[in-house]
C-alpha cells in the first residue's frame, strides 16, 4: 500500500526517492484532471531512516517538485490527529 487517504488528506509513501516523486506527478496529473489543486504551502515531505542502517544508500535527497515548486521537508507532520 503506497497511497493513505481520507477526505482530502493524502499520504504517499515510496521506498525511494524517485518512485515519489513518480508518485507526486502521477497525483498531480491525476488531481488536475479533475480540476482539484494541491496547495503546496500545504504538501510537505518527509524521509526516514531504514531499520538495518547498513541499507542507507544516501543521506540526502534531490528536492520533490509538485507542479515545478519545490516542496519543503519535515520532520513530523499531522495526519487525522496523529503525529507521523
Amino acid at each position: 500500500m503506497n497511497i493513505l487517504a481520507y477526505a482530502d488528506d493524502i499520504v504517499l509513501l515510496a521506498p525511494s526517492w524517485k518512485r515519489l516523486q513518480h508518485l507526486i506527478n502521477t497525483f498531480s496529473q491525476a488531481a488536475q484532471s479533475i480540476d482539484m489543486q494541491c496547495n503546496v504551502n500545504k504538501t510537505v515531505c518527509m524521509s526516514y531512516a531504514p531499520k538495518n542502517r547498513s541499507k542507507i544508500v544516501s543521506h540526502t535527497f534531490p528536492d520533490f517538485t509538485l507542479d515545478g515548486m519545490k516542496l519543503k521537508f519535515v520532520s513530523g507532520f499531522r495526519y487525522l490527529g496523529h503525529i507521523v
